[in-house]
């Protein structure tokens, strides 16, 4: 008995595809947590709230609130509670990150 096994380069042609997605498929997954992050996050004014964007550069992905309290908010200061919204934001939503990931792979 013979067993022959031929590779037709596909996970090359694969390869190829998510390089030249990479971006799109780390802010896909970026998103995702930005988005939570939106939505767990206290709201006064909404001025933090509407601050939470997400800015990628190739292979990563950075998600920032740009308000000069930000980080108070987060992490509490001395005078207040925390109110955590981005860290949790990212613990919560592994599933979310990978299920985003996988919707942007399986679209190339």
């Amino acid at each position: 008995m013979k067993v022959s096994v031929t590779y037709d380069g596909g996970f090359s042609a694969l390869s190829k595809r998510i390089e030249e997605n990479i971006e799109a498929i780390v802010a896909a997954g970026a998103e995702a947590v930005a988005q939570s992050a939106r939505d767990m996050c206290p709201v006064d004014t909404g001025k933090l709230q509407s601050s939470i964007n997400v800015s990628t550069n190739a292979s990563s992905a950075e998600i920032s609130a740009d308000t000069d309290y930000a980080a108070y908010v987060e992490f509490g200061t001395s005078k207040m509670a925390a109110q955590p919204y981005l860290v949790p934001s990212l613990l919560l939503n592994t599933e979310a990150i990978l299920y985003a990931i996988t919707a942007e792979l399986e679209s190339l």
